[in-house]
């Protein structure tokens, strides 16, 4: 299998590059993760929310990148603010080699929810917050 839009797709994300990430991704792509309770369906929907997230950190680094057959599983770390998340992403691509799923986790879970929170005010939706005993 041809990892060519998933490549693409990490190499925009590293580098910021908004309008990058773009031509990886198919015209009905699904992208379930921790910022949104719900799932984001559309590739109009997913590329606003990713440009959000592009602006919520400062650097990213792929780490491992595993696929198998139509699967991607690639593990990353990104920071904000001396926040730094451990993430990976299974990335499903359809015949053509473009993204058309993508399933988002993110550790460890304080740390995800303070990026969720400066993310949450960036793009003005609610903010999760951590509750204890």
């Amino acid at each position: 299998m041809k990892t060519t839009h998933v490549d693409g797709y990490f190499k925009a994300l590293s580098n910021r590059d908004k309008l990058g990430i773009v031509p990886h991704f198919a015209e009905g792509i699904v992208l379930l993760g921790p910022i949104y309770p719900e799932p984001i369906e559309g590739k109009d929907a997913v590329v606003k929310i990713l440009s959000g997230f592009i602006e919520t950190f400062d650097c990213l680094e792929v780490n491992l990148t595993i696929a198998l057959a139509s699967d991607v599983a690639v593990f990353f770390t990104f920071m904000r603010d001396g926040i730094t998340v451990k993430g990976n992403e299974r990335l499903h691509v359809d015949e053509n080699g473009l993204i058309d799923g993508i399933e988002v986790a993110w550790r460890p879970l304080p740390a995800a929810v303070q990026i969720q929170e400066i993310f949450a005010d960036k793009m003005g939706f609610p903010a999760m917050h951590l509750v204890s005993d």
